[in-house]
């Protein structure tokens, strides 16, 4: 393990070097410590403001560029090839109690949580890439305390309204989305390609699809307040994917919450992703699934993100457990009754990022008339996003003004092993790879699963780029399985996308997949999909 923990520390090291803005072109200046911290915040009355009192707290200290542009230090995330930042107004709103939310603290406007280059804001997973992988922050023009109460007017968010008479700016997001596919083989998952559905032996036969249950609604506030200058972010989303992927009628898929949460400074509590995963390494495919081996859970959890130096943030969470056991039912009961904890530490600049997690759990079973039998669980997963024309070019794909095709080109890594983390990983969630009850000696066996990832996403210019992605999975039983038991998989995927229009995005899209038992046998499968998606 030392050696592991070394090269884990000497790739962090390296991959800090080659994405830090000093590595490359020169950045705008960063924001001293006195700015960060600045002059006392005066909470504003919520009274018309006189002559001898300012509707607002002191304005952020701008910084000015080669070009005369004037930036304010935010936090947030979208797609390559984001344009600069917008100037800053010299005075903020009324309604606001500082100006602290637009500077590069990480407790203002976005969440801490939500990890980006300041100033900027993240692009959800799934949203795709007619959305920037980074979008920049920039905040409303002023207004009077009584426009505020009588007129419906721009909140404290991009693509928010603060409703009158209120503090509160609401945001609706989302997207609509059209898939339709092919299937050259039989699988058993009729939209999304879930390769651990593969039958083994495989037979013929053809089906088509086309649905939109993958179409998606949320909603979210921001609340300023008093304390610390925090505000209170809270944010609910859900999609339609639930019940059969091909209904009788075009009906038949209830809403299915995503998200739940909210976050007030250093903190998030609600049903979030998991500290384990890496929602910001998702990468271009129309599949909704995605890469068989890539991180994919969502609990709930109480979740703290902290700030250790500049670029490097660390987290961890206490997060609901599930304990996903093979085992006969008359054998016994699958017992979770200790949190999943997770933690993970990150480093953020503008020509990617790069992760590493850990995870350690309980996986218990109470066999009939028994006492609870338990086995701590463990492991690790590294991820990386990097820009590596930019970074061979010296280029800075944030802040250019006009990035070309090769700056927003990405490539994506994920890799992740442990004894007993089979349900954080997108194949093995449900398959009871956890952990399996020796049916001779009755003793439960943590099951090993390693997975990774690589893609690569080219850009050739504003509207059209291209994907690649692989994904492997593998689980080594220790206990006697049954010879159809899953043991590997494989997930490829190779596609074209055009964005005509921001937002809207166009994608066709190749996928191969197999399948690998335990007793030797495989069999693969093929799809064509064809996808639509406009995000709002």
């Amino acid at each position: 393990m030392q050696a592991v923990d070394r090269a884990s520390t000497i790739c962090l090291f390296l991959l800090a070097t080659l994405l830090s803005p000093a590595a490359g072109a020169a950045q705008p200046p960063e924001p001293s410590s006195s700015a960060l911290s600045g002059p006392p915040l005066a909470y504003p009355s919520t009274s018309e403001p006189s002559a001898s009192q300012p509707s607002v707290g002191p304005a952020a200290p701008p910084v000015t560029d080669d070009v005369g542009y004037q930036y304010g230090y935010l936090d947030e995330q979208n797609i390559p090839g984001a344009l600069r930042d917008d100037p800053l107004a010299e005075d903020l709103p009324a309604y606001y109690y500082s100006p602290r939310p637009y500077r590069a603290t990480g407790l203002g406007v976005r969440p801490i949580a939500d990890y980006a280059p300041p100033g900027y804001q993240p692009r959800e997973q799934q949203e795709g890439p007619a959305v920037p992988e980074y979008s920049r922050l920039a905040p409303p023009v002023p207004i009077s305390t009584e426009q505020r109460d009588s007129l419906v007017v721009r909140g404290i968010y991009p693509g928010s309204f603060l409703a009158p008479g209120t503090n509160t700016s609401f945001r609706l997001r989302g997207f609509v989305r059209l898939g339709a596919l092919l299937d050259l083989d039989p699988i058993g998952s009729a939209d999304s390609f879930v390769t651990n559905t593969i039958p083994v032996p495989q037979s013929a036969g053809q089906n088509f699809n086309m649905g939109g249950r993958f179409s998606r609604l949320g909603f979210e506030t921001w609340t300023p307040t008093e304390f610390c200058d925090w505000n209170v972010h809270t944010f609910i989303e859900g999609d339609f994917f639930n019940g059969p992927a091909q209904a009788a009628g075009g009906g038949g898929n209830p809403f299915r919450l995503r998200n739940a949460f909210i976050d007030f400074g250093y903190f998030r509590l609600g049903q979030q992703n998991s500290v384990f995963m890496d929602g910001t390494n998702w990468p271009s495919v129309a599949d909704f699934q995605g890469p068989n081996s890539w991180v994919n859970q969502r609990q709930p959890s109480a979740r703290v993100t902290l700030p250790v130096c500049d670029c490097f943030y660390w987290a961890g969470a206490m997060e609901r457990p599930f304990s996903d056991i093979t085992f006969s039912p008359a054998q016994g009961a699958a017992v979770q009754d200790v949190p999943d904890f997770t933690t993970h530490l990150r480093y953020e600049a503008t020509r990617g990022h790069a992760q590493l997690s850990a995870l350690v759990r309980g996986i218990g079973y109470r066999p009939v008339d028994d006492a609870v039998a338990r086995q701590a669980a463990a492991g690790v997963s590294g991820s990386a996003v990097l820009h590596p024309w930019a970074i061979l070019f010296g280029t800075d794909p944030v802040h250019d003004p006009d990035p070309s095709g090769l700056t927003r080109s990405r490539m994506l890594m994920q890799a992740t092993w442990g004894p007993g983390v089979g349900r954080y990983l997108n194949d093995l969630a449900g398959q009871g790879l956890d952990a399996q009850v020796d049916p001779v000696t009755g003793q439960l066996e943590l099951v090993q699963a390693t997975g990774w990832n690589a893609s690569y996403e080219h850009w050739y210019n504003a509207h059209w780029l291209s994907n690649f992605t692989y994904s492997n999975v593998d689980v080594q039983n220790n206990a006697p399985t049954p010879a159809g038991t899953y043991a590997s998989a494989q997930y490829v995927a190779a596609g074209l996308w055009w964005v005509p229009i921001p937002r809207l995005a166009i994608a066709t899209e190749f996928l191969w997949g197999e399948r690998q038992n335990e007793d030797g046998q495989s069999a693969d499968v093929q799809r064509l999909h064809g996808m639509v998606q406009y995000n709002f």
